[in-house]
């Protein structure tokens, strides 16, 4: 569950240029059963993943990058 969540948190800091606090509340759409903490944590580890330019922990290429996948990776993601 740790690692999806951290995925939609960089899918929400990368591609939608969310924020810290506004990524936190949008993985309690989400993922309402978990603890605020633990979003918190998500969102904090997806920006430096994010920031800091880490590969660690297996998050790949957004395909939003290729126009031919935008539409189907915004559809998976309920935008």
């Amino acid at each position: 569950m740790d690692a999806l969540m951290v995925a939609k948190a960089v899918f929400l800091v990368r591609e939608a240029h969310a924020s810290r606090e506004d990524a936190v509340h949008a993985l309690g759409g989400y993922f309402p059963w978990t603890a605020f903490d633990d979003r918190v944590q998500s969102v904090n580890e997806a920006w430096d993943l994010v920031h800091n330019g880490s590969t660690s922990g297996g998050i790949v290429p957004s395909e939003v990058a290729d126009a031919r996948y935008f539409a189907s990776a915004h559809a998976r993601h309920g935008f």
